[in-house]
């Protein structure tokens, strides 16, 4: 049995809220499903109200023993693409030593890092919370144009540009392990290691 098959057994099949129905649809289909809450409403109903900031999250990345990740203030189609990324990386790496030590995550999408903190405010994950209540959270930070995050000195944006729902680090305690990781594999040491030295 694969991986993902094993997941999803005990998924509820069906749910009465459509929303919802769709997200279980996508997790089966692809294993964990995102969803992006903006100005730009799919449903165009008179009840809803678009947030203050733009974001997205994930439902079902729990079933794979992850934490559901949600980011704020980036667009629909790269909120998406950080958490599907970050979800790929989570799979490798040991989610609790990534926020303990702070480390910077490079994902393709974007030009700068992010870091993952603790989801304290699990409120906007309303499809999440209806199936996986009790799951962990984690929110996904991006810094600013000069690289600092929001508990940075002199960190450039405002909070609704991008609020940050979780656990801020201790500036006080001591980094260890990785600071950064990327998916990139690095230099080919097997081919590098062929190569003659040249006469000089």
């Amino acid at each position: 049995m694969s991986d993902h098959a094993a997941a999803i057994r005990g998924l509820p099949r069906w749910h009465p809220e459509p929303l919802v129905q769709d997200t279980l649809h996508r997790i089966r289909a692809y294993g964990w499903s995102v969803t992006s809450v903006s100005e730009l409403c799919a449903e165009c109903a008179d009840k809803c109200e678009p947030p203050d900031c733009a974001f997205a999250y994930s439902t079902g990345l729990t079933l794979h023993s992850i934490p559901e990740l949600i980011v704020y203030g980036l667009d629909a189609a790269t909120s998406a693409a950080v958490i599907n990324e970050l979800g790929d990386v989570l799979h490798r790496c040991d989610w609790t030593e990534l926020v303990q030590a702070g480390t910077e995550i490079c994902v393709g999408v974007l030009d700068v890092p992010v870091r993952l903190v603790e989801l304290i405010d699990k409120d906007d994950m309303s499809i999440s919370n209806v199936l996986f209540p009790d799951a962990p959270a984690l929110q996904v930070v991006w810094p600013d144009d000069w690289g600092r995050f929001p508990w940075d000195e002199d960190y450039a944006l405002e909070p609704v540009h991008q609020p940050v729902k979780g656990v801020l680090p201790d500036p006080e305690a001591r980094v260890v392990g990785r600071r950064v990781i990327s998916r990139s594999q690095g230099p080919n040491r097997r081919e590098r290691r062929r190569r003659k030295p040249t006469a000089g």
